[in-house]
C-alpha cells in the first residue's frame, strides 16, 4: 500500500505521518507513504497536483491540506475557495486519472448547527460561514471527480502540532486570571491522534462514502475550557457568554455535534470520550 498525504505537516498530517511510520517499523515494512507539506505540493495548482501523483502513483491520497481559520476564511475567500473547494478538485481529478482512492477529511461546519440532536451523515448540509461552504464545495468535488472516496467529517480539531481552541486555552491561562467563554457553542472535541487512528481503521477496511468521526461526547465551549483548567489545576474565572457577545468575522454553529454510529457500526470501534482525549492531550503537552 502506498499512500500519499497531502498537508503532511499540519496538525491532523503531522499525527497521520507518526502514525503510519509507526505502522510500517513494527507491522509492515511494505508499507509506503510519500509526505506532501503545502512547500512539496500546492494543492491549488492543478497542473502540480496532476504531475506529482502521476509521479508518485499512490494507491490512496489523504487530503489534511485546508484552510482552517474560519474567520479569516471570511476575509480571505479567494485563498479558502482555492485550497478548501478547488484543491480537493484536482486530487480527485489527479486520483481518478491513477486509479487512486481519496481520503478527504472534512468538517461539522457543512451544518448550520439548528438541530436539537446529533447529526446524521444523511442530514441537509447549511453552512453558515465561507469555511463551511468551501468545505462543502470541496466534499462535491470529490465525490464529482473520483471514482473512489471516503469523506471524513470530524469536529473541533485539537492537537499537538498546530493552532486550536485547547491550546489557545492553556496559552491564555498562563497570562490572565479572567476569561470570557461562550456556553451556547456545542461541539464534539477530536484529539488528532484518535482521529488518526480512526482513519487508518476506515483506510483498511475499505469504507467509502461520508462517515462522521469525533471523539465520543459533546460540550460546550466553556465546558471544554472548564474541564481544561480543572484538570491543569489553574484557578481561573470564568465569565459565561453567549455566542452573540463575542464578536468574529465569521458565524459559527451552535450545536454541530456529530453521530459517529455509522463509524462504530463498520469498524467495531467506539471512539473514546472527548474528556479522556483532553486528559491525554495535556499529559502529553506538559
Amino acid at each position: 500500500m502506498k499512500i500519499l498525504i497531502t498537508g503532511s505537516n499540519g496538525m491532523l498530517g503531522t499525527d497521520l505521518v507518526d502514525l503510519l511510520k509507526s505502522r510500517k517499523s513494527s507491522f509492515d515494512p511494505n508499507l509506503e507513504f510519500i509526505e506532501a507539506p503545502h512547500e512539496v505540493l500546492d494543492i491549488t495548482l492543478k497542473d502540480k497536483v496532476s504531475e506529482f501523483v502521476s509521479t508518485h502513483t499512490p494507491d490512496i491520497i489523504v487530503n489534511c491540506a485546508a484552510f482552517t481559520n474560519v474567520d479569516k476564511c471570511e476575509t480571505e475567500r479567494e485563498a479558502a475557495f482555492n485550497v478548501n473547494a478547488l484543491g480537493p478538485k484536482y486530487i480527485a481529478a489527479a486520483a481518478k486519472e491513477c486509479g487512486a482512492r481519496v481520503i478527504h477529511i472534512s468538517t461539522d461546519f457543512v451544518f448550520d448547527g439548528n438541530g436539537n440532536r446529533p447529526y446524521i451523515e444523511e442530514d441537509q448540509t447549511n453552512p453558515l460561514s465561507e469555511y463551511g461552504r468551501t468545505k462543502l464545495e470541496g466534499e462535491r468535488n470529490i465525490q464529482n471527480y473520483c471514482n473512489s472516496f471516503l469523506i471524513v467529517r470530524a469536529s473541533w480539531l485539537f492537537g499537538h502540532n498546530g493552532i486550536n481552541f485547547a491550546a489557545k486555552m492553556l496559552e491564555l491561562a498562563e497570562r490572565n486570571k479572567e476569561l470570557s467563554i461562550v456556553t451556547n457553542e456545542i461541539g464534539s472535541p477530536t484529539y488528532t491522534p484518535d482521529l488518526t487512528e480512526a482513519l487508518w481503521s476506515l483506510i483498511n477496511q475499505g469504507c467509502e462514502g461520508i462517515i462522521n468521526v469525533s471523539n465520543d461526547g459533546s460540550c460546550s465551549r466553556y465546558e471544554w475550557a472548564e474541564y481544561i483548567f480543572e484538570t491543569m489545576g489553574y484557578t481561573i474565572k470564568i465569565n459565561q457568554i453567549k455566542s452573540s457577545e463575542y464578536k468574529r468575522a465569521a458565524k459559527v454553529p451552535l450545536n454541530s455535534t456529530l453521530n459517529c454510529q455509522k463509524f462504530t457500526t463498520l469498524t467495531g470501534i467506539r471512539m473514546r470520550p472527548w474528556k479522556e482525549a483532553v486528559e491525554s492531550y495535556l499529559k502529553n503537552q506538559k
